[in-house]
């Protein structure tokens, strides 16, 4: 998960146990991702978000190659809108939460992609929706994992559309504007998800960063994800890390 749309050379995934070397904070003890055990997860059951009226809207996006992932951000203040307008409260977390970036991990093969794991099992790709409380600095993330469509009409039409628009950004610093119904695209509200305190899952890796992991899977054709894997990069996840003594909550 990166917090900014920004390119930083300093770093790639060759080999991520490396970054500690530069970047302190990915040798701590609450780093991200990890694979989740479902036993030894803790009940606790966390309202409903409450997301703005935005989320429901075609807004128009930034796609930037900031040569670890296609980011998208906010275009800047087209059509009157705002960073502002799109927030969420609640499922226990205090404040208004507003929209930084989304962006996608993926592997090289329908085997790998995914940063976090369920009970070992790992999915071909993950989206993670990065969101700041102004106010007090926190950042917290949505987690989605990826499914292969079985058929090219199951597709999310959404992530469809970021595949066939990110992958022309074949260069690094590559930008290219493009609509997305952010509800469409995560479909949160009523799912089932792992809570957790972790880190940024690329350096910094700073931690305490408030992660929400939602369980049901979105739909991506295989077609899509080839077109990122040839076009922009092979791969683009860190391993999972050891949970150490962190508690994990769920809402099922």
């Amino acid at each position: 998960m990166s917090c900014t749309g920004e390119s930083d050379h300093s770093w790639n995934y060759d080999d991520p146990s490396q970054w500690l070397k530069q970047f302190p904070s990915a040798g701590g003890s609450n780093q991200s991702p990890i694979n989740i055990i479902s036993n030894n997860t803790v009940n606790e059951p966390y309202p409903l978000f409450v997301f703005s009226s935005k989320y429901d809207s075609n807004e128009l996006f930034k796609l930037i190659n900031n040569g670890h992932q296609v980011a998208a951000t906010l275009a800047d203040h087209t059509y009157g809108q705002s960073e502002k307008d799109l927030w969420f409260t609640g499922s226990g977390l205090i404040g208004k939460y507003y929209f930084v970036n989304f962006h996608l991990h993926w592997g090289k093969n329908d085997r790998h992609g995914s940063e976090h794991e369920i009970d070992g099992e790992i999915s071909p790709a993950e989206a993670h929706f990065v969101f700041k409380n102004n106010e007090t600095g926190q950042l917290a993330v949505f987690a989605f994992f990826f499914t292969i469509a079985d058929q090219w009409d199951d597709e999310n039409l959404e992530w469809k559309k970021y595949a066939d628009a990110a992958s022309q950004l074949i260069n690094v610093n590559d930008t290219m504007n493009c609509t997305f119904n952010i509800s469409q695209l995560m479909k949160a509200n009523k799912r089932k998800f792992y809570r957790y305190s972790g880190s940024l899952t690329t350096p910094p890796c700073i931690e305490g960063v408030i992660w929400t992991v939602f369980t049901d899977k979105i739909p991506m054709a295989e077609e899509s994800l080839n077109q990122l894997r040839q076009n922009i990069m092979k791969k683009d996840y860190r391993p999972v890390q050891p949970i150490n003594n962190r508690i994990i909550f769920r809402n099922h």
